[in-house]
């Protein structure tokens, strides 16, 4: 049943030229809920910062994340219409204020490692099903609105985080508890919004045929997660235990970075691809590892390092978008195991840190992280790389169409077939004659006699002038 928000959000709903365009309501549900868990995620690993003994906790939130985001992805393969219920939301709604109850609870009294491990599971598997479902969401956007709101996201995350960073710590707890909420609200609004926009079907460019670029995409993400994560570890540690004013400085960063992103993008229509964006987080994580190695004491450098965070996790969300929307396979599966790239090297990056505590070692381990991310950048950030060329397509103003290369063998023989006029039979023998099926296998799968197969096979050639099944499987790949 729609709400009366949903409904209204649908209404304001008007196709141009085949893409989804929503109104001002729609933008503010669509990047306020994903700001939501962005501050949320920040407040609850605060809690985490305040006791001694929350590094266990905080590490294994992760890498209880990564395995979160793949046993939903399951579960919504297995059970999609409980996962997507309403009493799926509602419970995920409470457990994330309860998780967040408990956490602020355990750092009030005595800690209770226990009761720490419980409420970060809790907020753990509230954060996997949020990124799930709006992972859901933003795979059935065309790249420039998923572009649009996640920037805005970032910006109103940032602004969460702010005003959050200097209030008394019941109000963080407050908040802390209405946040995942609002956030599991506005998700369902805007996919009951969703649910009849009529926008064009999405053309599929990622699937057998260049799976190497999902990869690359997987070993992008995951890199950059791990030296993010012992940056975090290593350096700074507890980012609300920095001074207000390099705390707000990294905010502001954050903006600052997000809206000239959004600017250029949106605004002045410029070219973006892949590379590009990967390539301004790897600029500012080099940044942060020569600063924090040169200028340790320097804790104003810590804005840098908050920033390299945000921007990966945003791109990230802009990346797997692009995926989930070109791609056969569900969405939930694209951002899980998308998810699980990023939790699960960020675990280990955090766990590993420690081992490293002596000044003297931070040079080598400047030098080593940048050399991890230089090999990355040579192997998946190749600006002519053919296996991620069609990763932001729509951002540099490329056509949408996938080449014929990247198209499935039976959308190509479909486009020869109405080129040339063939039956539905003629087809459907065409596209298993491509598959390199024999004759007698075809007369026998559909229930026609070899002889029938013949005569639809000589009329096949005549139309498309072809000699051989050589010449057309050649027809058909050109």
């Amino acid at each position: 049943m729609k709400t009366a928000a949903s409904a209204k959000l649908e209404s304001n709903h008007k196709p141009a030229g085949g893409k989804p365009r929503f109104s001002a309501k729609m933008t503010a549900f669509a990047s306020t809920g994903i700001a939501c868990p962005l501050a949320w995620g920040f407040l609850i690993n605060a809690f985490g910062g305040v006791s001694p003994s929350a590094q266990l906790p905080w590490t294994f939130s992760y890498l209880l994340l990564a395995v979160a985001v793949l046993l939903f992805a399951a579960v919504s393969r297995k059970a999609s219409r409980f996962f997507t219920s309403g009493i799926s939301a509602a419970v995920v709604g409470a457990f994330g204020a309860l998780g967040a109850l408990l956490l602020a609870l355990t750092f009030t009294a005595t800690p209770s490692i226990p009761l720490q491990f419980a409420a970060m599971a809790l907020c753990a598997c509230v954060l996997g099903w949020l990124y799930l479902q709006w992972g859901t969401f933003y795979a059935k956007l065309d790249l420039r609105h998923a572009v649009v709101y996640l920037l805005l996201a970032n910006i109103g995350g940032s602004t969460l985080k702010a005003l959050t960073h200097f209030v008394p710590f019941e109000v963080q707890c407050v908040f802390a508890m209405l946040l995942p909420i609002a956030s599991v609200w506005m998700c369902r609004v805007a996919l009951s919004g969703m649910e009849n926009a009529s926008a064009e079907k999405a053309v599929i460019r990622f699937d057998s045929h260049n799976m190497r670029g999902l990869w690359k995409v997987a070993v992008t993400i995951a890199a950059f997660s791990f030296v993010t994560a012992f940056l975090v570890s290593r350096f700074s540690g507890n980012q609300s235990q920095v001074p207000a004013v390099d705390f707000l400085l990294g905010r502001l960063l954050e903006m600052v970075i997000s809206g000239i992103v959004l600017f250029v993008v949106v605004k002045l229509n410029k070219p973006f691809n892949f590379s590009q964006l990967w390539r301004i987080a790897l600029l500012v994580l080099a940044l942060d590892m020569l600063s924090q190695a040169t200028f340790p004491e320097m804790t104003v450098l810590r804005c840098v390092e908050s920033s390299a965070w945000d921007l990966i996790v945003l791109f990230a969300w802009l990346t797997l978008s692009d995926v989930a929307q070109h791609s056969k396979l569900p969405a939930p599966w694209v951002f899980g195991i998308g998810w699980a790239c990023y939790t699960a090297p960020f675990a280990i990056g955090s766990m590993m840190s420690p081992a490293y505590s002596g000044g003297e070692h931070d040079a080598v381990i400047v030098v080593a992280l940048m050399f991890v991310l230089l090999l990355v950048s040579s192997f998946c950030l190749e600006m002519r790389d053919q296996d991620t060329k069609w990763l932001f397509a729509e951002l540099r103003g490329e056509p949408v169409s996938a080449p014929a290369d990247y198209r499935s063998l039976e959308e190509r023989c479909e486009e020869v077939g109405k080129q040339h006029k063939l039956t539905p039979r003629e087809l459907e023998i065409m596209q298993l004659l491509c598959k390199g099926r024999t004759k007698a296998y075809i007369a026998e799968t559909l229930y026609l006699t070899e002889n029938t197969v013949k005569g639809h096979t000589k009329h096949i050639y005549s139309k498309l002038d072809v000699h051989s099944k050589q010449e057309l499987l050649d027809l058909v790949e050109r």
